[in-house]
Formats: structure tokens, sequence, C-alpha cells
């Protein structure tokens, strides 16, 4: 395990927990714009909270353990913690009453929050510079996925606040931040000391196996994928708020 630097550590894990607290509150205004019962939004808080204090304790044991730091399995041990999550993420996309319960927010909450991989990056950076990741996972190597963070503003406040631009401009940027995320995914996964690295430049991306980054792929990367798809599903259905 590589060592990290505390305040690196402690900046992620801010990240994440600022980001569980994102949702907890998302709900809570959801539940309120659609004048829900004071037992129904209670329900709903608690089983927000939860299902993230289980999946974070989970992975945090998962990474602790060094379970992941096989990398000769196969399939390789990493999927435990990518796929449940992707999974969750379908039955969300494909439930009713999730969509009943975001039908009442504005697009700009699932646009503004994608600003938190300015911060993302700028931690990849910095363990980037202590030589724990390869280059080609930030911004100095080709990965620009920080644009997406400095623009996510500018489009929620000219496309859905001002209203100055059309829907349309902010559904090509959602793809193309959506493109962003899976070509740093693709990136990352050739970047592991499994059989199939591509990138041989050292050092091997270990980064993803370890508490506190095991919360990197299986809670960050999918907060990013679900504010995408959120977004493409409201524009395509022709929500223009």
């Amino acid at each position: 395990m590589p060592y990290i630097p505390l305040h690196i550590s402690a900046l992620f894990i801010a990240l994440v927990f600022g980001i569980a607290f994102l949702i907890i509150i998302t709900v809570q205004a959801a539940g309120r714009r659609l004048n829900l019962p004071f037992e129904e939004t209670s329900k709903n808080n608690l089983v927000t909270i939860v299902v993230l204090l289980v999946w974070l304790m989970f992975t945090l044991i998962i990474g602790l353990s060094g379970f992941l730091d096989d990398f000769t399995s196969k399939p390789p041990k990493i999927l435990l913690i990518i796929i449940p999550p992707l999974i969750f993420l379908l039955i969300l996309f494909l439930s009713k009453p999730f969509h009943e319960l975001c039908e009442p927010l504005d697009n700009f909450w699932f646009v503004y929050p994608q600003s938190f991989r300015i911060l993302m990056e700028f931690i990849l950076w910095l363990l980037f510079r202590y030589r724990i990741i390869p280059v080609q996972m930030t911004f100095a190597g080709g990965n620009y996925d920080i644009i997406v963070g400095l623009t996510a503003p500018v489009v929620a406040y000219y496309c859905f606040n001002r209203k100055i631009w059309s829907p349309k401009a902010a559904l090509i940027w959602i793809f193309l931040g959506l493109g962003m995320l899976v070509y740093i995914m693709v990136v990352a996964i050739l970047s592991t000391p499994y059989p199939f690295r591509y990138y041989m430049n050292e050092p091997a991306n270990t980064l993803p196996f370890h508490f506190p980054f095991v919360w990197l792929p299986s809670f960050v990367v999918p907060f990013a994928l679900m504010l995408h798809l959120l977004s493409i599903r409201r524009l395509i259905l022709g929500k223009s708020k």
C-alpha cells in the first residue's frame, strides 16, 4: 500500500462526506417540494442515510482489509466494489418512485454538483506530485475532467437559472462530461497492475484498492454517473425547467 499523506486523505474523505450530505439534503428538498407527509419524508431520509452508511462502511472495511490487493484473481476482486453500485444505479434509474421523487427538482440540481470534479482533479494532481498515481490520471497527462467541473456552474446558470442558453447546450455538455468520465475510468483501469495493464509507466494505479480511495470507484464515480444519467433522461423527456 503506497503511503498517502494525511492531508490528501483528509481532503478526499471530506469530499466523500460532502457528497453524501448533498444526497441527503436533496432527498429532503424533494420531499418538501412534493409536500409528502412527515412520516414518508422521514422514512426517505432514514433509508438514504442507512444505505449510504452501510455502503461506505462496507467499502471502508474492504479497503482496509487488503482483500483487493490480489492482482492475479479472476475475475478481478475490485469488481466487488464496482458492480454493486452500478446495479443499484440501474435499479434507481428504472424505478418510477425514484423519478417521481426527483420530478419537482430543477435541472440545475443535477448540474451544479458536478463542480465537485474540480476538487477531485486537484486531489489526483496532488497524488501524482507525491508519485502515488501515474500522470495520465491527472490534467497534467491528458485527463481534462476538471473542465467539466469548471464549466458545470456556467452551464447550470445560463441554461437553467437565467435560461439564456438552450437546454440542448446543456445536453451536449452532459454527453461530453459523460464521455470524459468514461475516458478517465478506462485510463484508470488500464493503469492498474492487472495482467491487462496498458499504461506501463510507473507508478501503477493501486489507489482504488485501499482506504480511503476505495470510495473513488465505489461512490464518487457512480455519483457523477448518476447525475449525468438523470440529466440526460430529464432533458430528453423535455423537462427544461
